[in-house]
């Protein structure tokens, strides 16, 4: 396909989606800018989602680089490599030296030959990109060597999710994936969560409005748009929701140029987590054709089984 190969070093990588998903979109509700939404809604929802992240990361000790190391997980117990799915330090090696080929050779395009985004960081990005990147890596035992600060910091987190997801198979990933992101919110605020935010019209827009104004740092520009009856068949006949985030270029897999890593750090834990935890259906739907990706708030996701994300080769 259109991706470049070799990324995923997993099996159960395959699979593109011939044709592509499209439709017209309607006409677009809210931008992505903080500016544009009620603060009095969406900071303390930023907030909380910080001060969870930090808590986890605080709770796992100090790590060299190397994977293979034991640690602590979510309860405080001992966890050992072979409960944490780790590679063995055997594989360490391996995987240095495969993102250090990477580092002589950085893409100059992107996976489908087009122009490369440019980002510039800030502050408040770099927070959160460090945050993620120190999860993460308390998830696979291995940290890069990259700068946490400045234009190498995302680069320096995708090669810690390299690292997570090195010579395992899909659901191994996706079994990592969902360790980190259901130890971020305790069971407290997940039936809070399932109280507050309902797949109505309110929580699903509020999902959307939330993920559209603060995860550009992690996806690229996003912006909100309205679904109908056909397309979320829980939305009623003649209504719209603005319940869809549309990605215009994914920055995670423009940089990663790699399938296993959107469906297996991405795609597929957010579904589940928020569809069987939460009680949110969440349908993420990247289109392989132009990087792009679209979450719908409230619609139930393809099964694994049937999705055509499952036949695009990395």
């Amino acid at each position: 396909g259109h991706l470049r190969h070799g990324h995923f070093a997993g099996p159960n990588v395959a699979g593109s989606p011939e044709g592509g998903m499209q439709w017209q979109p309607r006409k677009v509700i809210i931008e992505s800018s903080p500016s544009a939404l009620n603060c009095r809604v969406f900071a303390p929802a930023t907030a909380v989602l910080a001060v969870g992240v930090l808590a986890y990361a605080r709770r796992q000790p100090r790590r060299g680089r190397h994977i293979g190391h034991r640690s602590w997980g979510p309860t405080g117990r001992r966890v050992t490599d072979v409960e944490k799915g780790a590679a063995p330090p055997s594989e360490t090696s391996q995987l240095e030296t495969f993102l250090s080929k990477q580092r002589e050779r950085p893409p100059s395009a992107d996976p489908l030959g087009g122009k490369l985004t440019e980002y510039n960081d800030n502050p408040l990005d770099l927070f959160f990109i460090a945050v993620f990147r120190t999860v993460m890596s308390n998830v696979s035992g291995w940290q890069s060597p990259r700068p946490y600060w400045g234009p190498e910091a995302y680069d320096g987190m995708l090669e810690v999710s390299h690292a997570m997801q090195w010579r395992k198979s899909m659901q191994e990933v996706m079994d990592q994936s969902m360790s980190v992101i259901d130890g971020l919110l305790p069971e407290e605020g997940k039936e809070r969560f399932r109280t507050a935010l309902k797949p109505d019209k309110f929580g699903t827009e509020i999902n959307a409005s939330i993920t559209a104004a603060f995860f550009p740092f992690m996806v690229g520009k996003s912006q909100v748009e309205a679904r109908g009856h056909d397309e979320v068949p829980r939305i009623p006949e003649g209504e719209t929701w603005n319940c869809a985030v549309k990605i215009e270029k994914c920055r995670w897999l423009e940089r990663s140029g790699c399938v296993g890593m959107c469906a297996g750090l991405c795609k597929r834990p957010m579904e589940n987590m928020f569809g069987d935890v939460l009680g949110m259906p969440l349908s993420m739907e990247p289109n392989m054709e132009d990087l792009s990706c679209t979450m719908v708030f409230g619609k139930d996701p393809v099964p694994w089984e049937e999705d055509e994300l499952k036949q695009q080769p990395c």
